[in-house]
């Protein structure tokens, strides 16, 4: 990390040290979405450190089963069929990390699940597709850790400049498909619903089914000489820019078909859902107070990347 980076850790830690004369929400608000690194960005390319600092890997065991996003230091939005088991002790989160497993030289940090909140009538592994994970203790912001802000409308993404999917390019439908151990990001237009329901309202799917794009789903369309197939899957954030910080748009509901196709890509639409959100998660982890906000203003001034 070069000055920007050391300016970012100093300002955080100023913001926080007037915590008593402000909200949970207000402070939370103040650093979500601005992560540390905001250069070198590359479609379809390996992500660098700090740059999706609210990216995290759900796994099950030594299998990294889903990626979801930080929206406090307790709780993480991802997709709700990413739990195929009700025992949620199977279940842990690695944070700040680009890597999804663990080797000789490198430990990933996994947080225990405590609890997963999934939103009442999922059906298939399409409509309603979202939960809240709580994790067992709060994790410490860092330049590598924050989280994600949440849309304060729909009609915020309107004035979003640029849109990303970040992920590693998992897919259990396609096993003989080896993922990225790296994460990977890629840019994606976004498409307005009417354009998206044509499209799947004209293409022949299996049985007849066709599928009805509504009010609670986004969607984009990838250029095809952009195209990596596997990036955007179960789960992978959708975040957009909007003036000066991220939001998180959207989760990935399935899988993709880790084939070169100009199908539209599905996400859950997070404004659609951001009052149960804030009802099961977010309030929960403000009437808990600042104290689990905290922890930042003790971290060491790290220089990101070195050993």
């Amino acid at each position: 990390m070069g000055p920007a980076g050391q300016a970012f850790l100093l300002s955080l830690l100023l913001g926080l040290s007037g915590a008593n004369e402000e909200e949970p929400d207000n402070l939370l608000t103040s650093i979500c979405g601005r992560p540390a690194v905001t250069s070198g960005i590359a479609s379809g390319r390996e992500a660098n450190v700090g740059q999706w600092p609210w990216q995290v890997s759900i796994r099950q065991g030594l299998l990294h089963v889903c990626a979801g996003a930080l929206i406090s230091d307790q709780w993480v939005l991802t997709a709700a069929s990413c739990f195929q088991s009700k025992d949620v002790r199977k279940y842990d989160v690695s944070v700040g990390s680009l890597q999804v497993i663990s080797r000789p030289h490198f430990k990933l940090t996994l947080i225990p699940v405590s609890r997963v909140i999934s939103y009442p009538g999922l059906q298939g592994n399409i409509a309603n597709n979202i939960a809240v994970v709580e994790l067992a203790y709060p994790v410490s912001f860092s330049p590598v850790i924050l989280p994600i802000c949440l849309p304060s409308s729909a009609d915020q993404l309107k004035n979003a400049t640029s849109c990303w999917v970040t992920g590693w390019g998992y897919s259990r439908r396609y096993p003989s498909v080896k993922p990225s151990y790296i994460m990977k990001e890629l840019r994606v237009p976004l498409i307005d619903l009417q354009t998206c329901n044509d499209y799947y309202q004209n293409e022949v799917r299996p049985y007849g089914i066709k599928s009805i794009i509504n009010e609670n789903m986004i969607c984009s369309k990838v250029p095809v000489e952009q195209m990596d197939p596997c990036i955007g899957s179960k789960g992978d954030p959708l975040v957009c820019t909007v003036e000066d910080f991220w939001v998180l748009a959207g989760v990935v509901m399935a899988d993709s078909n880790c084939v070169q196709t100009n199908e539209p890509r599905l996400y859950t639409n997070i404004s659609f859902y951001k009052s149960w959100i804030e009802k099961s998660a977010i309030s929960a982890t403000a009437s808990l107070g600042l104290s689990r906000l905290l922890p930042v203003m003790f971290l060491p001034l790290i220089l990101l990347g070195s050993p």
